[in-house]
């Protein structure tokens, strides 16, 4: 067995996340591909050794790409806690691609648990730029309100109301939004 797929036995309770990946007697059934759905910028920053990058927002592009190879591997979904990797395990299973698993805690669990990485320059997470913009919006908001208009007030205020949805819901729509953006998008598997 190989250190990856024995890092896997290890993470994934594969009785909560899909197809049986572990048989009886602890051999895997499969070969695994990690998916890391986070930015191209977070990926630099700390990736699992072969894992490939495929943003939360380009995953329906590689569908044909993604169904061939969950063929004949199974596909390991991560992101950096837990959020975006559901929806993306959501949108493969929606579309027949039912050979696929969550990675438990993300990378953030696969670093403090001391497994393999790699890591590159420091990048922004999504977390993190959607922090910036939700302050940036509250400040900006109130500057302009108290000097020229209360009607900016409306921009710390729908900035609130966002992040007290996105808390309700774990569903951030600024995160999604971002997520789109050139500099969070790239074009390679």
């Amino acid at each position: 067995m190989t250190a990856t797929a024995e890092a896997i036995q290890k993470t994934i309770d594969p009785f909560t996340h899909g197809n049986e990946h572990v048989a009886q007697g602890g051999q895997t059934e499969t070969s695994s591909l990690f998916i890391d759905v986070r930015t191209p910028s977070e990926f630099e920053e700390a990736h699992i050794p072969e894992s490939r990058n495929i943003p939360l927002a380009d995953i329906h592009k590689f569908l044909p790409e993604l169904r061939e190879a969950a063929k004949g591997q199974t596909l390991v979904l991560l992101c950096r806690t837990h959020n975006r990797v559901q929806i993306a395990r959501d949108h493969l299973v929606k579309n027949g691609i039912t050979n696929c698993r969550v990675l438990e805690g993300g990378i953030t669990k696969w670093i403090a648990d001391g497994k393999a990485i790699i890591r590159g320059r420091k990048g922004y997470s999504l977390e993190r730029q959607t922090r910036l913009i939700a302050g940036l919006l509250v400040m900006i908001g109130v500057g302009l309100g108290v000097t020229l208009s209360p009607w900016f007030l409306l921009l710390p205020a729908a900035a609130g109301a966002g992040l007290f949805h996105a808390g309700l819901t774990d569903s951030c729509l600024m995160g999604i939004l971002l997520g789109k953006l050139p500099f969070n998008r790239h074009k390679t598997v």
